[in-house]
């Protein structure tokens, strides 16, 4: 009886620290605003339902907008690597301020499912989308037309994949070679391959990556978002190896990732590949947290 009482006490120990937070304060650490958002407005969070959705007083569902977290267990959903300690996460950080927050929103503030799409920040100005991507539980979303912060999560994004953090160091989310990807793969993925062929169609254009296999990947632009696409002429990529980011899609044999943002593709110098991540673990290194830092999860 001793014996599992003292094993009792130990686990609760444990999860105890687990769960305990030290948050660190850094004046001058880059936050995610822009001027082309709205007014902040100030509201309060009843409930977190998980990292990157909200449930305010005033009954009105948050999608955060910028983010994607891992899907925490509901109905018949399974649980995602760290889902349940994004949403904990998040919980922790709010507390500390009482689940005070302030909404800003972009040029679309609703989703097909009718919640409120929004940029959320706390009272001390932390932005919240860039807080998750720094501490690698959330990768970047773009989703025209609400990309004005894109480019700065994009950032935020790239310093806790240098450093291996939480869901990046998944080989789910390392960036992986389309010649060889096997067929079964499909959602979020990173893929490195070389533009094989490019086709046009009324509504979008298909680069097509290089593979051995007969079910190639395709890479999708709807033609709508190609003025995002500033300085990127996707018909001079032919026989560029480059990198996309997005979601992998299998229907009908043709397997498809849709990007909207020049943030999910990047074309690769191969000569300068090695320097580019040899900087990026620096910036790493010396990069100061965004005022709030969850220090036990590495």
């Amino acid at each position: 009886m001793l014996k599992k009482l003292i094993k009792k006490a130990s686990f609760k120990g444990a999860f105890f620290a687990f769960v305990s937070f030290v948050f660190m304060f850094s004046a001058g650490a880059e936050n995610c605003i822009s001027t082309a958002l709205s007014s902040p407005e100030k509201v309060t969070v009843k409930w977190v339902y998980d990292g990157d959705s909200l449930l305010l007083t005033d009954k009105r569902k948050i999608r955060i907008i910028g983010i994607d977290t891992p899907e925490t267990k509901h109905h018949k959903q399974k649980a995602q690597a760290y889902g349940a300690k994004a949403r904990e996460a998040l919980r922790a950080l709010l507390k500390q301020f009482n689940y005070q927050v302030e909404l800003r929103y972009g040029k679309e503030r609703k989703d097909k499912y009718k919640r409120t799409l929004a940029h959320v920040y706390l009272p001390d100005g932390t932005n919240i989308s860039n807080w998750l991507l720094e501490q690698g539980f959330a990768k970047t979303l773009a989703f025209p037309p609400n990309v004005a912060l894109a480019k700065c999560y994009k950032k935020s994004e790239e310093l806790a994949q240098a450093q291996s953090l939480k869901i990046w160091r998944y080989k789910s989310h390392k960036v992986r070679n389309a010649i060889s990807l096997p067929r079964r793969i499909n959602g979020y993925v990173r893929l490195k391959g070389k533009v094989s062929k490019i086709k046009t169609s009324r509504k979008s254009i298909f680069m097509e990556l290089e593979s051995h296999s007969k079910s190639r990947i395709r890479v999708k632009i709807k033609k709508r978002h190609l003025k995002y696409f500033e300085g990127i002429d996707p018909d001079k990529l032919w026989n560029k190896t480059i990198i996309v980011t997005g979601l992998l899609k299998n229907k009908k044999r043709k397997r498809t990732v849709t990007i909207s943002y020049p943030t999910q593709l990047k074309v690769v110098d191969q000569k300068s590949a090695a320097n580019s991540e040899r900087n990026a673990k620096d910036n790493a290194k010396k990069r100061k947290p965004t005022k709030l830092e969850w220090s036990i999860q590495k």
